[in-house]
């Protein structure tokens, strides 16, 4: 619980020049008074005035984390540390941003900038929570608005007028102003500034990374993102793909069929790696036909059931992703093994009747920046209209959010790192995105690995979560090439248990190579060789 907790507006705020050393043997009472706005001036914020400005020493923290990736065991005894909290506006934008940094009692003189997630900018409890157990001051950014401000609330200035200083405070502007803080925080309370600085962040918060690697390189030494949603304005409005044709063929199926329709590609395709393991290794070695499964029996629900042709049309075009009105690919779909019911999800009534239910970051993307109307009619979208609506996104959007130039060499130049991993198995983001993006960099750059190093992990789904390995510790593996020098060839990685309670190991390779089984226990990492 706080201490103490001094609240100063921005009128009143004193500057002040005070440094702090040997703060790992101060006591808490110590630490209380040197936690305060008194001790700790505001910084100065360029292009920026603050508004509101607390701070409060912290003891005995602990929180259950309901983010699985950013879930970890606390110290016993809690996490202590100082809270900083901001709130901003930039002048003439009529905006608010609320930012935290926390500063904890032992510090490993690192700084870490966390990711959200969807529309949220940043989790700010759990994702500070994780990096000070660890030893990192981390800094979390609300974006703009709160993570449980719906869009419909801050998406548009008025029908027909899009906000676009709040997609821009999402996009980068808070990125950018959040580092600025939380390391000008970190120098003035521990009397120096970080030795190193990464950021950390999965899927809204991996785009944020590879923002900060494109627009402001010379932030972060290292960045680790992961299953990053970059080609935000082609990607986003696609997720909502096989919803215009479950709405064109008035057809929304039960999850149970959708399930089926996975669970039998999956066992179709297990083998092609050599060992079966209830994934898909070789995706792009998969070529199972869901239509081969039209007029076979399954069990639905507990109930007997069969495979329609309609539903084996919206699992092919959800697996194909979009395409044009003439069958031009527009972006890649799903794998097979990937899990229907993020994007081609349904909700179903006792009754017995369906409707669809989009991933709604998509879904609110077209409505309310695409279209800019928050009435209009989603289900009214055909197949044929859908390339336009994605060709209009990026015309409208790609300077703000679109995160895909692939010329790093300003990074590169400033010596940093940029480390990502996705999963092959992901049902919200397709992890062609990435391989593709990093392919566009080598291009560019054919010594891409020397600062840019990407890896799949074969079952794994977004974020977190499928049957597939997951990485041990990637951070620390960014930590070890930026501080030691030595680039990870391979990603420790980690499945979950399986029926008998085994953990499964795989080392997840260094892309273009993938991990091709060599006979022995499928268990063992040694079993495999990155190819």
């Amino acid at each position: 619980m706080p201490l103490c907790s001094v609240t100063v507006y921005a009128d009143n705020i004193e500057d002040e020049d005070i440094s702090y050393n040997n703060m790992h043997a101060r006591s808490v009472v110590a630490r209380t008074l040197e936690c305060t706005t008194f001790a700790i001036p505001a910084p100065v914020l360029p292009g920026a005035k603050i508004l509101a400005y607390t701070a409060a020493h912290v003891s005995n923290f602990s929180t259950p984390s309901l983010i699985p990736l950013l879930d970890f065991e606390p110290p016993a005894g809690g996490l202590n540390f100082c809270n900083i909290s901001i709130t901003y506006t930039h002048p003439g934008q009529q905006d608010t941003v609320n930012t935290q940094v926390w500063l904890p009692d032992v510090w490993n003189e690192r700084f870490l900038g966390n990711g959200g997630g969807g529309w949220a900018g940043g989790f700010i409890e759990p994702a500070n929570s994780w990096a000070i157990s660890q030893g990192y001051s981390a800094a979390s950014t609300d974006g703009g608005h709160a993570f449980t401000t719906p869009v419909s609330e801050w998406g548009l200035i008025s029908p027909g007028n899009v906000n676009l200083y709040a997609l821009q405070d999402l996009a980068s502007a808070s990125l950018s102003d959040m580092a600025w803080l939380g390391k000008s925080l970190s120098a003035t309370y521990y009397g120096k500034s970080p030795a190193f600085s990464y950021w950390n962040g999965c899927s809204q918060g991996g785009r944020q990374g590879m923002m900060m690697a494109q627009r402001f390189p010379d932030v972060y030494q290292g960045i680790l993102a992961i299953a990053p949603a970059m080609n935000w304005n082609t990607f986003i409005p696609s997720t909502y793909w096989p919803q215009v044709n479950m709405n064109t063929l008035g057809v929304y199926p039960k999850a149970c069929e959708l399930n089926a329709f996975t669970a039998a590609a999956t066992e179709a395709c297990d083998a092609l790696d050599g060992v079966t393991d209830g994934i898909i290794s070789l995706p792009s070695l998969c070529r199972f036909d869901p239509f081969t499964l039209v007029g076979k029996n399954f069990s639905c629900d507990n109930a007997p059931s069969t495979y329609s042709q309609q539903t084996a049309m919206i699992v092919n075009a959800t697996w194909n992703g979009p395409t044009t009105a003439d069958g031009k690919s527009v972006w890649p779909g799903l794998t097979p093994d990937s899990s229907l019911l993020a994007q081609a999800n349904t909700t179903c009534f006792s009754n017995g009747t369906c409707t669809g239910l989009p991933f709604n970051v998509g879904s609110e993307w077209i409505q309310y920046f695409v279209m800019k109307n928050a009435s209009f009619d989603l289900t009214s979208i055909t197949t044929d209209q859908f390339a336009g609506i994605v060709e209009a996104s990026v015309d409208q959007f790609q300077s703000i959010i679109g995160t895909q130039n692939p010329n790093l060499s300003a990074f590169r130049d400033a010596g940093g790192k940029l480390l990502t991993y996705h999963g092959l198995a992901d049902e919200y983001i397709p992890y062609p995105g990435t391989s593709m993006y990093r392919d566009r960099v080598e291009a560019l750059d054919a010594g891409v690995d020397n600062y840019f190093r990407h890896f799949e992990a074969p079952g794994f789904a977004h974020c977190f979560g499928g049957m597939g390995a997951k990485p041990i510790n990637a951070l620390q593996d960014l930590v070890d090439w930026v501080e030691k020098g030595t680039p990870p060839n391979v990603l420790k990685a980690k499945a979950p248990a399986r029926a008998d309670g085994k953990m499964w190991e795989r080392d997840l390779c260094l892309y273009p190579s993938i991990s091709v089984y060599q006979g022995g226990d499928p268990s063992v990492a040694g079993s495999y060789k990155c190819i």
